[in-house]
């Protein structure tokens, strides 16, 4: 079963890397991974799949390069260069990052507003509307709205882990932890490469992110969560129906 499950995942990943699109087949893994904790798979199959995903790490970093085989694309080498070493090249590899952690850093408390905020203003900062929009926040509205934004997501997962709990079925607990899992991996991505503890990927920022099919997904994984909560509030009332008659 647990085979079956990750071929399920490694084929779609595998032709979203070959577009490429590295980001989004990360997240494929997320929900893989968390669905099958949730469906109790044993430990041990966790312990077979991080082998196996070390050893093909080290194969794509290591030895296919020294091998003359580049599995990665320049950009994708360049964006992991700059995460291990931002200052190595600040005006090529490290720029994307430079520019973002100053525009963060200049909204300090309460921000600069969106007249002033010259990062994005000035287009200093690439992908401003898309990759990088947590840049945005936090130089036009500060600490303030890059902590509300971060609030507002967190109860937003709360609610999903909470939907997942109360699930009356194996079948609702699995959509519930993978649109859980989406919902975090996300988030904690795209904010983390705006502030430089992971590496840059395309991977938008749930809701704020400019693009019209990741929002449409978003609402769609919204509206599952929901359905799932309605089921078991309807499957709850009926129990109590029950012992009362």
């Amino acid at each position: 079963t647990t085979s079956r499950v990750l071929l399920l995942a490694i084929l779609p990943a595998m032709l979203v890397v070959i577009q490429p699109d590295l980001g989004s087949a990360l997240v494929y893994t997320a929900i893989a991974c968390t669905v099958l904790f949730v469906a109790g798979t044993r430990w041990t199959h966790f312990l077979v799949i991080g082998l196996i995903t070390v050893t093909s790490i080290v194969g794509i970093l290591v030895a296919a390069p020294a091998a003359g085989v580049h599995v990665l694309k320049q950009y994708q080498v360049d964006r992991l260069t700059a995460f291990v070493n931002p200052t190595d090249n600040p005006r090529r590899q490290g720029y994307q990052l430079k520019e973002s952690q100053v525009a963060i850093g200049s909204g300090e408390k309460t921000g600069r507003g969106p007249a002033h905020a010259s990062q994005t203003k000035l287009d200093f900062l690439p992908e401003h509307h898309t990759d990088f929009v947590f840049s945005v926040v936090g130089e036009e509205f500060g600490f303030v709205g890059a902590a509300l934004v971060l609030s507002l997501y967190a109860l937003l997962i709360w609610r999903a882990l909470r939907i997942l709990t109360m699930s009356k079925n194996l079948y609702g607990a699995l959509i519930a932890g993978g649109i859980t899992a989406m919902l975090m991996f996300q988030v904690f991505v795209n904010v983390g490469m705006t502030i430089g503890i992971m590496p840059i990927t395309g991977v938008p920022l749930p809701l704020l992110s400019y693009g019209g099919s990741s929002v449409l997904v978003t609402f769609l994984a919204i509206g599952l969560l929901q359905s799932i909560h309605v089921q078991a509030r309807a499957s709850a009332a009926a129990k109590r129906r029950e012992l009362i008659a």
